[in-house]
């Protein structure tokens, strides 16, 4: 009886050891297919157009995750003739050990985000508290078989800080939130959110609300089959389907300046956008006054919008009094309500593909 009491311990180690044995080998198993998914995942990429490199992978995490480093990775996407790179010090592919469905991509260290193209070469350089990306992943695609990601994928994004050199010019967002998610009830499509605060955005991007953007958010339902970075013939492609965006919900705070409404937006036969939605504006003629500074109205219709804006809000002085606003988009041209405000120029999906230069 003694002799059995002092085999349990001896018993309990040994069985210890071989749960440790055990868990070691499952976690260089998970290791090697999460390397080989990453490599296979790549290869789709570079299929689809885009061009990834990195340096030499390592593992790193055991035993509480499963890591693999790419050094140096940069990312080059074509959208239209502008080529976005991003490239930085590391990327992290990790999972959980005991919960290998769900994969969280990081960025570590000093990032850089560059455009070229159709505008003036630009180059930011900086860093971020948090930027990681987590994404769903199908069963076995571990391995690289079939397409590895499913619904939702998130994107958080914290503290971001980043320079121009040449100009000296910042581009920096406290938070950044983002979503995509399939659409309820097996719909084909995707259902994408948004939502950001506190940025402060360069004025050489020549936005209407260059400056500091205290919040903006945006919940979108793509109805039909749109790749991520369409081409004109996928988005005609996708008109003929009978292919629709829904805003469920667009908010934009800028200084004096609130935006906020919903609406439906679609390609009509010529391929132009057409539309129509409800948008509730205070601060107006702030944001009027924006639009004209930066060329994207002209003076005499600016002042129109004004006098229009006006009568809608009953003739309130105030312009902090939010304004609702039906607006519709048809034949390029915009109008409030019954009054034309102005004509759009024409868009050229053409020049909207992967491979224009």
């Amino acid at each position: 009886m003694r002799g059995a009491t002092r085999r349990w311990p001896k018993l309990a180690v040994a069985g210890l050891a071989m749960l440790a044995l055990a868990y070691t080998g499952y976690w260089f198993v998970l290791a090697g297919a999460l390397e080989r998914g990453t490599r296979a995942w790549i290869e789709d990429r570079h299929r689809q157009g885009d061009d990834i490199t990195h340096g030499a992978p390592a593992w790193r995490g055991f035993p509480g995750s499963v890591q693999i480093v790419l050094p140096k990775p940069a990312l080059a996407l074509r959208v239209a003739a502008e080529t976005v790179t991003l490239a930085g010090e590391r990327a992290v592919v990790s999972v959980n050990p005991f919960a290998p469905q769900r994969a969280t991509l990081g960025l570590e260290g000093e990032q850089t985000l560059a455009f070229r193209g159709l505008t003036r070469p630009v180059r930011y350089t900086g860093t971020a508290e948090r930027c990681e990306l987590q994404v769903q992943l199908r069963p076995g695609s571990h391995d690289g078989t079939g397409s590895a990601i499913l619904s939702p994928a998130t994107l958080t994004l914290r503290a971001l800080a980043m320079t121009d050199a040449e100009t000296g010019e910042r581009f920096t967002v406290a938070a950044l939130d983002a979503t995509a998610n399939s659409l309820p009830e097996g719909a084909p499509g995707r259902r994408y959110t948004f939502a950001a605060k506190d940025a402060t955005l360069p004025a050489s991007l020549d936005l209407p609300f260059a400056g500091v953007v205290s919040r903006a958010a945006a919940d979108l339902d793509i109805g039909g089959n749109l790749p991520a970075v369409p081409s004109g013939d996928d988005l005609i492609a996708w008109r003929d389907a009978g292919g629709t965006i829904e805003v469920r919900r667009f908010e934009l705070a800028s200084g004096p300046v609130r935006l906020g409404g919903d609406g439906t937006l679609a390609l009509d036969r010529n391929g132009q956008p057409i539309g129509a939605m409800s948008l509730e504006i205070s601060g107006y003629p702030a944001a009027l006054d924006a639009l004209i500074v930066r060329g994207i109205v002209s003076v005499t219709a600016g002042l129109r919008m004004k006098q229009i804006f006006a009568v809608l809000a009953g003739g309130s002085v105030n312009p902090s009094k939010p304004v609702r606003i039906p607006l519709t988009l048809q034949e390029r041209v915009l109008s409030a309500g019954p009054i034309p405000l102005m004509e759009l120029p024409a868009v050229d999906w053409s020049r909207r593909s992967r491979g224009t230069s």
